[in-house]
């Protein structure tokens, strides 16, 4: 991160540290939620007075990049991501139109057998394969949430595992194997993390995360992907817009 102030410049000290520490933060050299040097660290870097270091502060901190915490030190904010939905089908398009910078990495992409869950959600018969896949979504080198959906291998043969890493799963469920479909079935609820999902998230095992699960449609009433995304609830908040007096649109279930 060490580069040198100008102290010939027009632009005052605090501003030109301002700026390498937020180059810093845009570039993941600090991520969120990481602690940034001390007041003496950068007064002996950079050789500078506290005044000008507090103004710094004070500075990224008008700007909402960092948090000061007492007697433990200054912190990277945790941006929170903020996603509105309309179309519950289309969440993952939406998701990627949304966030220029946001990433998703494959991490599991195999055709198994079914476990008893997705085997009654699905459908299936006996012997029946599905393909299991697991995608990882981050920002500027953050996890903010993963994907794991299952789908009928005699839907998920019409596509490769190259393609699939440049496509989303609806888009080739409709394009690539000629699905034409109805609706999805959500259900959105608060958990703890799981020590696999933990490992995932980047989070310590029992850390709060949103789970959304999905189940997809086609025009016959068939379901064709089953859906579980979860993501860090630290990071990730949902928004949708529900008409009054639609009853049919929301329903709330006490577990």
């Amino acid at each position: 991160m060490i580069e040198k102030l100008d102290k010939l410049s027009p632009s005052p000290l605090y501003i030109q540290l301002a700026e390498i520490i937020e180059g810093a933060i845009n570039d993941g050299i600090y991520p969120q939620g990481s602690k940034i040097p001390s007041e003496q660290q950068l007064m002996k870097t950079y050789g500078i007075s506290r005044i000008t270091v507090r103004q710094t502060m004070d500075h990224l901190i008008s700007k909402g990049k960092i948090i000061r915490k007492q007697g433990i030190g200054t912190f990277v904010t945790k941006e929170v991501i903020t996603q509105t939905i309309v179309d519950f089908i289309d969440f993952y398009p939406s998701l990627l139109s949304k966030f220029d910078n946001l990433e998703a990495k494959i991490l599991e992409y195999e055709n198994v057998l079914p476990n008893a869950e997705e085997k009654k959600i699905l459908q299936l018969s006996d012997g029946e394969v599905i393909l299991n896949y697991i995608r990882q979504f981050y920002i500027k080198k953050t996890v903010i949430g993963i994907c794991q959906a299952c789908i009928p291998f005699d839907i998920a043969k019409h596509w490769s595992k190259e393609e699939f890493s440049e496509k989303n799963s609806i888009r080739l469920i409709q394009e690539s194997a000629g699905v034409k479909l109805k609706d999805s079935h959500v259900t959105i609820r608060s958990v703890i993390a799981k020590p696999k999902i933990a490992e995932h998230l980047k989070i310590s095992k029992g850390g709060p995360v949103l789970e959304l699960r999905r189940t997809t449609y086609s025009i016959n009433q068939r379901p064709v992907e089953y859906t579980i995304f979860n993501f860090r609830g630290d990071l990730y908040e949902l928004n949708t817009k529900i008409a009054v007096g639609d009853s049919s649109m929301l329903q709330l279930s006490e577990r």
